[in-house]
C-alpha cells in the first residue's frame, strides 16, 4: 500500500498543467474567450510569448458605444489603451517584450483607476468622469485574443473602437488567460469557446485546427 500511497500523494500535488495555444498571426488567427465582466474592480490577467514586436494580443468592448480595452504590442512594448466613457486612456509598460520568453500580464480596475502591468512592473491611471462601470454585461463583447472576427469587417458599428479591425494580429503562444470577475473575486481560469474541438491535455499531444495549435507546456514550452 505505501508505494502506491507516495504515487497518489504525488500525483495530487503535481501543479496544474499550464495549457498553452499558438496563433499563427495569419489575417484569420484569433481565440475567442467567453466576456470577462470588468465592472469596476475586476482583473484580467495572462502569459504570452512571442518574436514578433507588434500585434493585437486582446480586446473587448460594451458591444459599440464608449467603453473598451484593447491590449497590444507596440515595437516591443505593451500598450494598453482604454476608455470608460470619460476618453481614451494609455498605459505602457516594458520593452523588448518580444524576445521568445513568457511575459506575466495583468489589467487591474479600480473603480476610476486601471493598472497594467508587465512581469511585476506596473503603471496606475485615472479616468475622468463621474461613470467608471464597464459596459453592460449583457451587451458587452467577447474577449478576443491575437485579432479579431472577419465578420467585424461589415459591422463597424458593433465596436467601440473601429480602428481595432485594422491592428496586425497577434503570433505567438498564450496561456494561462484569467478573469476575476466584478462580482465575483476569484480569479478563474478560461477556456478558448469552440463548438467543434476539444483540447487534449495530455503530454506530448498537440492538437490542430484551422487557426490554433495546442500543446499542454509541461516540460515542452513553445
Amino acid at each position: 500500500m505505501a508505494p502506491l500511497l507516495l504515487i497518489l500523494l504525488s500525483v495530487c500535488l503535481c501543479p496544474p498543467v499550464a495549457r498553452s495555444f499558438v496563433l499563427e498571426g495569419s489575417q484569420t488567427s484569433y481565440a475567442q474567450f467567453r466576456k470577462w465582466n470588468a465592472g469596476l474592480n475586476g482583473s484580467l490577467e495572462m502569459e504570452f510569448k512571442t518574436e514578433q514586436a507588434n500585434g493585437l494580443l486582446l480586446y473587448t468592448d460594451d458591444g459599440g458605444t464608449y467603453d473598451f480595452f484593447e491590449l497590444k504590442l507596440v515595437e516591443g512594448a505593451l500598450r494598453l489603451r482604454y476608455n470608460l466613457g470619460g476618453g481614451a486612456q494609455i498605459l505602457t509598460v516594458g520593452r523588448d517584450l518580444n524576445d521568445g520568453h513568457w511575459h506575466k500580464v495583468q489589467v487591474k480596475r479600480g473603480a476610476e483607476k486601471t493598472s497594467l502591468t508587465v512581469d511585476g512592473d506596473a503603471q496606475t491611471r485615472s479616468s475622468r468622469g463621474k461613470e467608471f462601470y464597464f459596459g453592460r454585461l449583457a451587451s458587452n463583447s467577447d474577449v478576443y485574443v491575437g485579432g479579431m472576427p472577419s465578420w467585424y469587417n461589415t459591422k463597424l458599428t458593433l465596436l467601440a473602437l473601429p480602428s481595432v479591425i485594422f491592428e496586425p494580429r497577434f503570433g505567438g503562444a498564450v496561456r494561462n488567460l484569467v478573469y476575476a470577475d466584478d462580482e465575483s473575486p476569484l480569479p478563474r481560469r478560461q477556456e478558448i469557446r469552440m463548438k467543434d474541438h476539444k483540447v487534449n491535455i495530455n503530454i506530448n499531444i498537440i492538437i490542430f485546427t484551422s487557426n490554433l495549435k495546442y500543446r499542454n507546456n509541461l516540460g515542452h514550452p513553445f
